[in-house]
């Protein structure tokens, strides 16, 4: 089983969204045949997370509205440990400070971490930038432009997720 963790501040947003989005590609695409999603293990996890937070009500409301996805505000913010980053096959962040983060504290994941948009676009990301902006504190157009990034990063960047 092939188990990805995806990774930003507190996990209640981008790193929330990112597991959840992610994880209705792998449903879509177990449907059309194409892979087992029971072959994926997909969670996400806080830099500086506060354990048992609950997911942003707007970035539920996202996911509910765009993604029809409604179970999300189930989700709970856990830390990222040292248990989860050693189980972890591949490790995806919301930024590029987030992967510099986690490779100061985990040395031995850096060959396993990486931003969500240098998988996507490479090295250099969208415009010169790794980052997927915080929606925090945004209204309802930030929460689901920050949505459609993520999902656009992830759809480019699919094929490498799943074979890394």
């Amino acid at each position: 089983m092939k188990r990805i963790l995806f990774v930003c501040t507190s996990n209640t947003c981008r790193s929330f969204l990112a597991e959840y989005i992610f994880r209705d590609m792998l449903e879509k695409a177990d449907e059309e045949g194409k892979l087992n999603r029971k072959d994926y293990k997909v969670s996400s996890a806080g830099l500086f997370a506060l354990d048992e937070d609950e997911p942003g009500a707007l970035a539920v409301k996202v996911l509910e509205k765009v993604y029809g996805i409604e179970d999300s505000d189930k989700h709970r913010a856990r830390l990222v440990d040292d248990d989860l980053v050693a189980d972890s096959d591949l490790i995806i962040t919301m930024t590029d400070a987030h992967q510099q983060a986690l490779e100061e504290a985990y040395p031995e994941a850096a060959d396993k971490t990486f931003p969500l948009k240098e998988l996507a676009y490479g090295e250099d990301g969208l415009d010169g930038s790794l980052d997927i902006e915080d929606p925090y504190r945004g209204d309802d157009e930030d929460y689901e432009r920050c949505a459609a990034e993520i999902e656009k990063a992830l759809k480019l960047a699919a094929d490498k997720i799943i074979s890394k």
